[in-house]
């Protein structure tokens, strides 16, 4: 199998790239996919660069030309959550959008608003992150907003809260998984919180990213060792 794994920024793949062995470049619609070996397993990983649309694009490019036999979305998002700060982690439960219609996403294609979780994938991170041992982070299964925007005002914090209920958002995830689903493939989205959503957000997101955009790959190396 072929592992296909997106990060928005060149920091969420970064830690990955540097561990790929027998990698070769391709450039398609503007994005660079690097096919080749990590932890001794085939894998071919992309900046999908941010926002929804880049995000499902990368995803469709991954399937019906490199033939993955799954996705994972590795990289950062905003805590939304009272039990997570930054630096902990949440594995997807289940993801939706927080800027677009679930009545229309039910009514249309793909006609479900919650978008799941890969059960396999899953059980592989939690072993992973036994395997990490000691860590300076804590983690949970959780669900994931995504929208196009960079959340950092408090109403709208609080708006999403309301309607999604979700323990973090950021801004390809759901895109991604919509991917999985439409094409009947395993899909799992990785998200470190850089930041809390809220006023403080540029300055925490500037200190953290990085940080958490390892965190998130590490775990992502672990899996594959595992897998």
């Amino acid at each position: 199998m072929v592992w296909g794994i997106i990060g928005a920024m060149q920091s969420e793949v970064a830690l990955l790239l540097s561990h790929m062995s027998e990698k070769k470049e391709e450039t398609v619609s503007g994005l660079t996919y690097h096919s080749g070996k990590l932890q001794g397993k085939d894998v071919v990983v992309c900046c999908s660069e941010i926002g929804k649309v880049n995000a499902a694009m990368c995803a469709q490019t991954m399937v019906l030309k490199y033939g993955v036999g799954c996705l994972i979305n590795t990289g950062v998002a905003g805590c939304t959550c009272p039990d997570l700060t930054v630096l902990d982690l949440v594995l997807s439960r289940d993801l939706v959008f927080h800027d677009y219609s679930w009545e229309l996403m039910e009514k249309y294609h793909p006609h479900t608003s919650s978008l799941p979780g890969d059960p396999a994938l899953i059980e592989l991170a939690e072993k992973a992150l036994v395997k990490m041992g000691e860590r300076n982070f804590k983690h949970k299964l959780g669900r994931i907003a995504t929208g196009d925007i960079f959340v950092e005002e408090e109403a709208l914090r609080n708006s999403i809260i309301e309607r999604t209920h979700p323990d973090c958002v950021e801004m390809e995830g759901a895109s991604i998984a919509l991917v999985a689903y439409s094409n009947g493939l395993p899909c799992l989205v990785i998200r470190c919180m850089s930041d809390n959503a809220n006023g403080d957000a540029g300055m925490s997101f500037d200190t953290f990213q990085g940080i958490a955009a390892d965190n998130s790959a590490k775990l992502l190396l672990t899996m594959l060792e595992l897998a």
